[in-house]
């Protein structure tokens, strides 16, 4: 008997509730088609992690990880992209079960670096373009409500989320969904246009793919408003322990209660919480993993530039 048989015989005598964990890597039946299918197998990972540069797809493919998000580029200068073959092998586990494969899709920043920026723009820049992301060289915020931007991350036929579908992504990690925190003094709408946008995300990308996954990052704010909480899946909050005030150090109480407040009410509308902290200190992770975990938060511990294996 082979060590996948075993293990599906395992799991059914022990009665476990998380069928997609036993389907064999082959089986059809891996797509998630089912928005319920999918959360259910986004509710029983048990460890993740996020790498965007200098990544190894055969190594990751051989970690233990149940969930992993990537950007759908490998190497964008020489628009090297995640292949079928490669997308496969992500999704299987060595061990024959599932592995959830999730894009970085971020939607309220732009790159000007980055492989769908044309060298056009640079003399020409789009006028939706806003100032700069003074933290992050080369990038630079958006008006995300703008049609334009829309149709080349969500709505083009060629744009950002159609290739992640295409692809065979499991869904997307919504990077700068925040970003209503650049426009809001100017823009009294700006974090309606947000949960708008995020909205037609999961519109755009389960036309095709029902059970397409959304995880966006922090923004807790809009957590607030029912629409935006039905249409998400699940959500990564970053540097809710530490990081605040620096590497490894720990985050003002009152900081920390009103994050919770609010991830606490999309946690009891079924929405699954992760969090990304950017530790180093062995002792501080010890402990932050311990309240993240009793709080039914998943962690994941992660340098800044997210160019390493998660583990």
């Amino acid at each position: 008997m082979s060590g996948f048989a075993q293990l599906r015989r395992a799991v059914i005598k022990l009665g476990l509730s998380a069928p997609w964990l036993i389907l064999s890597a082959n089986s059809k039946s891996q797509d998630l088609t089912d928005r319920g299918r999918a959360r259910q197998a986004l509710h029983s990972i048990r460890s993740w992690g996020v790498q965007y540069q200098q990544v190894d797809v055969a190594r990751i493919a051989a970690s233990h990880l149940d969930l992993v998000v990537l950007d759908p580029s490998l190497n964008d200068w020489h628009r090297r992209f995640i292949s079928a073959e490669e997308m496969a092998a992500l999704k299987r586990k060595p061990d024959g079960t599932r592995r959830l494969v999730i894009g970085y899709l971020c939607i309220g920043e732009t790159d000007v670096k980055r492989w769908y920026w044309p060298a056009r723009w640079n003399a020409e820049p789009p006028s939706w373009l806003g100032p700069d992301n003074v933290n992050w060289p080369g990038s630079k915020v958006v008006r995300y409500w703008d049609r334009r931007w829309q149709e080349l991350i969500v709505t083009g036929p060629e744009s950002i989320l159609s290739r992640i579908v295409d692809m065979g992504f499991d869904g997307a990690l919504l990077d700068r969904v925040d970003a209503y925190g650049d426009w809001e003094n100017q823009y009294a709408s700006a974090r309606r246009d947000m949960i708008a946008l995020v909205k037609l995300v999961a519109d755009r990308a389960r036309q095709r793919h029902p059970g397409f996954l959304l995880i966006p990052q922090n923004a807790e704010h809009i957590i607030e408003n029912q629409l935006y909480r039905s249409v998400i899946d699940g959500l990564n909050k970053e540097s809710l322990l530490t990081g605040l005030g620096g590497e490894n150090v720990p985050n003002r109480q009152i900081d920390i209660d009103w994050s919770l407040t609010r991830l606490r009410r999309a946690q009891a509308d079924g929405v699954k919480m992760l969090a990304t902290e950017y530790l180093s200190d062995p002792v501080l992770r010890a402990t932050t993993e311990a309240q993240l975990t009793s709080w039914g938060i998943l962690p994941f511990y992660g340098v800044r530039a997210l160019d390493r294996l998660p583990w």
